[in-house]
């Protein structure tokens, strides 16, 4: 009977030191020496950086409480803006180019793998997430990298963003008429993609309206729409 009692008290000691993460190479040593130890290893269980270390020497732990921060970095997250208006043609699955000032003329292919589900109030935009290789270690922490996705839009009507004015109140661009003279007219604008946007209300098509970079409007006409101005045919 006492013999039992022993070894499960034995067994006991070893099942309390698992719970603190010593191995069971590090129990056996234990063992073998029968001394006690006053100081031992703990090792992490995960591979990779130390990129945060709140342990100081001679400080109390309680349980629960972090001593480290470890990253494993041999693949990393790449998270991208996007804005409100583009969410209906952002999905998970889509392929996109990512590029980084880092690795000059180096692109690389990636699937949105993740889609998250709010929006930052203070950019109002939500976060499509990237999952990449990382060998070597090159891509690092905090860097940050040009995203494209390619999405395709179909047929729409649409202008240069240029060409619309935004007064704060309504959305103008001006129309050619003929003879020099253009009309304001209020539209309703959609997608924005390379440098054009979409006109869903306000305009027709071959309507040819002017752009800001060859038609100058005076400040007043830009705030109040007024009534046909001349200028430079577009």
């Amino acid at each position: 009977m006492l013999l039992r009692d022993t070894e499960a008290i034995v067994e006991a000691a070893r099942e309390r030191l698992r719970f603190w993460d010593i191995t069971d190479r590090q129990i056996k040593k234990i063992e073998e020496t029968g001394k006690p130890v006053r100081t031992m290893t703990i090792y992490s269980p995960a591979s990779g950086y130390v990129v945060q270390k709140m342990a100081l020497q001679g400080m109390r732990v309680m349980p629960g409480e972090k001593l480290f921060d470890v990253a494993d970095l041999s693949s990393v997250w790449i998270i991208s803006d996007i804005y409100e208006y583009e969410l209906p043609l952002v999905k998970a699955g889509q392929t996109a180019i990512i590029s980084l000032s880092y690795f000059p003329g180096r692109e690389i292919s990636s699937v949105i793998d993740y889609v998250y589900p709010s929006l930052t109030g203070e950019t109002r935009t939500a976060k499509a997430r990237f999952t990449v290789p990382n060998p070597g270690g090159q891509m690092k922490p905090q860097m940050f990298t040009n995203v494209e996705i390619k999405v395709n839009l179909g047929k729409r009507l649409a202008v240069p963003e240029d060409a619309v004015i935004d007064t704060g109140i309504r959305q103008i661009v001006y129309v050619d008429k003929g003879d020099g003279y253009f009309e304001p007219r209020e539209v309703t604008t959609g997608l924005k993609a390379g440098g054009m946007v979409e006109v869903i209300k306000g305009l027709k098509l071959k309507e040819n309206v002017a752009s800001a970079a060859n038609f100058l409007i005076d400040s007043e006409a830009q705030l109040k729409g007024v009534a046909p101005v001349g200028g430079h045919k577009h």
